[in-house]
């Protein structure tokens, strides 16, 4: 499939629609720390959609699940398990 971008007008109508000035506003509430300032390290400015996701894949990678590692929140909760319950 043909990428397609949306044209200026576009992009107009769209933020009409939801009551946005500017594609900025949709971004308000994100605080400006967490916000780029600038391309993501090490990902070209231009590169083909499966590059982008094979980067993308190995920065998520990165990141451990509570399983993964120690994990110290939830009071003392561990993985248990209940055997079911006969039905008489």
């Amino acid at each position: 499939m043909r990428y397609l971008p949306l044209t200026q007008s576009d992009r107009e109508a769209m933020l009409g629609v939801i009551g946005a000035a500017s594609i900025d506003d949709l971004f308000v509430d994100v605080p400006e720390a967490a916000r780029l300032d600038g391309p993501i390290h090490d990902l070209p400015m231009h590169a083909s959609e499966m590059a982008v996701e094979r980067h993308m894949s190995a920065l998520a990678r990165k990141n451990l699940t509570a399983g993964e590692a120690p994990f110290f929140l939830g009071c003392g909760a561990i993985a248990t398990m209940c055997p079911p319950r006969s039905i008489i």
